[in-house]
């Protein structure tokens, strides 16, 4: 079940179910945090919690988020695009929170686990030459303005705020399993919509733009599944 709407995450959108992973790429200068209450009740026990934001907000979101839930994770997704200031360290990431609901949350680290600079060597004491990215995600290059997986509008420009690909990967995949629900009230470009579908897991976006949901509808709509994977119903 994949299910995309054109509506306002809180004021129109009354969920019938509850979610084993809730993905939140949210506006970040935005001081109004009473989304992330409206969604908490809408988790399965032992299910994720995650907020994408930037130094704007992640100390309020942390406040907010340790009142709530257990925390999993604070993660760095580096991105190192745009101007330098002249007497500053540029600000080239983004901050993402993990929180769970309980203490019992799924974890499969073999589904995300990445080359070690060590393979092959005695160093690679486990003879896999694999290991569990860390908590600083700095084994992707930027996501260039350039990319093919960029999302554009009818005049050229790039959707704003776009997160690549792997980046769902990496956070989605270790806590869910084929056939969760995932919700993204935040939905965008609609890359957490395509990784879904392309992963069997079912999945429910908002995103109040009328012309970024159009394009994300696209998108995902449109959007390859690979051969081993089963095409689930698509609810637009």
């Amino acid at each position: 079940m994949i299910e995309l709407y054109n509506q306002d995450n809180m004021t129109e959108y009354r969920p019938d179910k509850k979610f084993d992973l809730i993905f939140a790429d949210c506006i970040y200068e935005n001081m109004d945090l009473d989304w992330v209450y409206y969604y908490w009740k809408m988790l399965k026990e032992n299910s994720i919690f995650i907020v994408m934001t930037d130094y704007h907000t992640v100390a309020e979101y942390k406040i907010l988020l340790d009142k709530l839930g257990v925390l999993v994770n604070w993660c760095i997704y580096l991105n190192e695009w745009g101007g330098v200031p002249k007497n500053a360290f540029p600000k080239k990431h983004d901050d993402i929170l993990i929180y769970c609901n309980g203490t019992k949350w799924k974890w499969d680290k073999t589904a995300i686990e990445i080359p070690k600079v060590t393979a092959g060597t005695k160093f690679d004491k486990k003879g896999t030459g694999m290991k569990t990215p860390c908590d600083v995600f700095y084994d992707h290059a930027s996501f260039s303005t350039m990319a093919r997986e960029r999302v554009k509008t009818d005049d050229g420009h790039n959707i704003q705020w776009q997160k690549p690909q792997w980046l769902m990967d990496r956070l989605v995949r270790p806590f869910t399993k084929e056939g969760d629900f995932v919700a993204d009230p935040f939905a965008g470009s609609g890359s957490l919509g395509v990784w879904c579908k392309q992963n069997n897991r079912n999945y429910v976006g908002i995103e109040k733009d009328p012309e970024v949901y159009k394009l994300a509808k696209e998108r995902i709509e449109n959007c390859e599944i690979p051969v081993q994977v089963q095409q689930l119903q698509i609810d637009f």
